[in-house]
């Protein structure tokens, strides 16, 4: 793509003649990348048969095709190449309305979007149904054509939806350019140059994969803030006003003059900014959202019955993550994670595990946690469980993992890479510009989610792998850097090696072949890797007690992991361990609703994953505090910080059912315990 900083020249008389270095200052683009741009820009005029740049005399000439063709030249691509899906047309209609200064009618929907006047009929039909659910309106008035109602705020939040879905194909974004062309040539490049400038000024952070989305959300607020202003209330005011981005909206907003209110404006933007800022450990204001984090860490580790040894990197980790979240959540600003459903699949229990664990967050907020944040959640637990796996290897190659979708996205594909290649030693960076700023002796090869331009060997990964990616992906790194281990031969060429062997039944052609033995592959696949036992699988019959007698809260203990120990999965060491990191650390193991999970360091006498589970007819307080009364307790024996969290999911699932937890609580007997236990593996 031709640089956004070029299009400074569109906006500028034509057949006016600029020297290399006028052009530097126009662009603010170094004279190296100028000459390197205007390149670019004459072979696309050229390819589209517009009249090229002409230079007289060491000043350099533009057409006016420059100017009027400028969508094509910056793309690359000519306007009859564009075509929008029904999404697209719907939420381009709903964001030309959104900005709209003059009185808008079918016919410049359809000029805008080259439809027919039927499919502009059928759209409006069918964006007015949805947007009735946000509670917003498309209307209609002779006089002042057609124009949004409804709450200021739901109707930038829809914008901001529908700008975060259409930004990441080529015709969504064309639309979005077009749309603030229309008004203004230069506007885009305007809001990227002063965002950075007032993010660099207030030393802020920001996340490099939401940009985009929050470039063009911001180019058409201050498009519709010069006609509609949003206003907060005063308790949001006083906590934004606390916040590092207040000053970076305030630089930002005083190059907009022109917008209606831009006193209210300053806190909007704050929150704009604060959705896409890494939190900042020196900015007092957000010291509650590092508590917040802390608890949250502390709900992990009870709930999945680990401990995180690097504990300050996780908090700060999390912290960063959390401040964003907080923001977008309590406001309602969009995430548009396409990794949902596959951290879904592929991290179940953990997953199940975190949106529970999500629970303090939940209530600073005041309201559910959407799946998509719990995701990036999930993966950034995930990928520090996976950070902790003690690997005793040779280091023989060093590679860099580049994954600009957020910090979360980048641990987890670091984390599954060092499962992978455990003989490689990876080094994460998240932006291109980090890449550049290293020299190339330091790293052999480079693992990237997003295609580079290198002479080093890169490899091509998704952030999450399916089972026959991973299988893929060590075929080709095994193949090219030898490191030892079986390398497993791609479907092509067990079928290569077959089809000399064998005689195809009619019907069958090496195609069908290869979709069965796909689908059998990854069948296959997945079945291994599953191999975390269930909850019924290790709650078994002679795993769960029940006891009449009246016990203190060690006899508890050490009564309910008996039958642990009488089948060799602990010593009696890791019964003391379990009662001294009550002692230690407090009531802990208390998970909530009268069940506890004693635990300790598989390292502290752990010889067999297992579970054992004793429910009392005498309550019992832990540390003889009645706040922790308890009637249930499961003793977890864990060989890692992994192998047992399906079955910890499986029981918060139990105890989140509030009919399921209240039979568990009166069963009388084993059989009744463990159908319990079979039912809420089925929720």
């Amino acid at each position: 793509m031709i640089d956004y900083r070029m299009s400074y020249l569109i906006n500028r008389p034509d057949k006016v003649g600029y020297t290399i270095q006028e052009i530097n200052e126009i662009t603010g683009l170094s004279p190296e990348t100028v000459i390197d741009q205007l390149g670019k820009l004459n072979e696309q005029l050229q390819q589209f048969s517009y009249e090229p740049i002409s230079w007289e005399k060491d000043r350099i000439y533009f057409s006016k095709q420059v100017a009027d063709k400028w969508l094509e030249l910056h793309f690359g691509k000519l306007e009859t190449e564009i075509v929008y899906s029904e999404y697209e047309r719907q939420a381009l209609l709903y964001l030309l309305t959104f900005i709209a200064e003059e009185d808008l009618s079918v016919y410049h929907y359809q000029e805008f979007l080259q439809v027919s006047k039927n499919t502009i009929l059928a759209d409006i039909k069918k964006l007015r149904k949805q947007l009735t659910k946000q509670k917003i309106s498309l209307d209609y008035s002779r006089k002042s054509g057609f124009y949004l109602s409804g709450c200021e705020e739901d109707i930038r939040i829809q914008a901001h939806q529908m700008i975060a879905k259409v930004v990441s194909s080529v015709s969504g974004k064309w639309g979005l350019k077009k749309g603030l062309i229309k008004y203004s040539k230069t506007v885009e490049a305007d809001v990227r140059s002063y965002f950075f400038e007032a993010i660099k000024a207030s030393e802020l952070v920001i996340v490099p994969s939401r940009i985009e989305e929050t470039i063009y959300f911001m180019a058409y607020v201050l498009r519709r803030a010069k006609t509609c202003s949003f206003r907060l209330d005063t308790q949001a005011k006083d906590t934004l006003k606390e916040l590092n981005a207040f000053n970076g909206s305030q630089l930002f907003l005083a190059e907009f003059p022109e917008i209606l209110e831009p006193e209210n404006e300053q806190f909007y933007f704050t929150l704009i900014f604060m959705t896409i800022t890494q939190g900042e450990i020196r900015d007092t204001a957000l010291e509650f959202l590092l508590e917040c984090a802390s608890q949250i860490i502390h709900e992990m580790e009870r709930l999945a019955a680990i401990e995180f040894k690097a504990y300050r990197k996780l908090l700060l980790d999390l912290f960063y993550h959390l401040v964003p979240a907080f923001f977008r959540i309590k406001y309602r600003f969009s995430l548009a994670n396409v990794l949902t459903e596959e951290i879904k699949e592929q991290y179940v229990e953990l997953f199940a595990l975190t949106k529970i664990a999500l629970h303090p967050l939940e209530m600073l907020i005041g309201q559910a946690i959407p799946d998509e944040e719990v995701g990036y959640f999930t993966i950034l637990f995930g990928g520090e469980i996976g950070n902790q796996r003690e690997l005793n290897r040779v280091i023989r190659y060093k590679a860099l993992v580049l994954c600009p979708s957020g910090i979360s996205s980048s641990l987890i594909m670091q984390s599954e890479l060092k499962e992978l290649f455990p003989t490689i030693d990876f080094s994460l960076t998240t932006t291109v510009d980090q890449l550049e700023s290293i020299s190339e002796s330091e790293y052999d090869v480079i693992f990237s989610s997003v295609p580079l331009n290198t002479l080093k060997k890169i490899y091509l990964v998704n952030p999450i792998m399916s089972q026959l990616e991973k299988n893929n992906l060590i075929r080709c790194v095994q193949e090219d850097l030898l490191i030892p281990g079986i390398v497993v031969p791609s479907i092509d060429e067990i079928i290569e090696i077959l089809l000399p062997y064998i005689e195809l039944k009619k019907g069958v052609t090496k195609e069908k072949m290869y979709r069965i033995l796909n689908r059998k592959m990854i069948k296959k696949l997945k079945a291994k890797e599953d191999e975390k036992p269930m909850l019924s699988e290790l709650l078994t019959i002679d795993m769960i007690q029940l006891t009449d007698k009246k016990l203190n809260w060690e006899e508890a203990i050490a009564y309910a992991a008996q039958p642990l120990k009488t089948h060799g999965k602990i010593t009696e060491d890791y019964i003391e361990a379990m009662i001294q990191k009550v002692k230690d650390y407090g009531a802990f193991i208390h998970i909530g609703k009268g069940i506890a999970l004693p635990h300790a360091r598989p390292e502290d006498g752990v010889k067999q994953l297992g579970m054992s589970l004793l429910k009392v007819e005498e309550p019992v307080f832990l540390l003889d505090d009645p706040k922790h009364e308890i009637a249930i307790f499961i003793c977890l024996a864990a060989i890692d910080n992994e192998m047992h969290l399906k079955a910890l999911a499986s029981l918060t699932k139990i105890l989140s059912n509030k009919e399921n937890l209240e039979k568990l609580l009166a069963a009388n007997d084993q059989e009744t315990i463990i159908q319990l236990l079979k039912e809420g593996e089925s929720l």
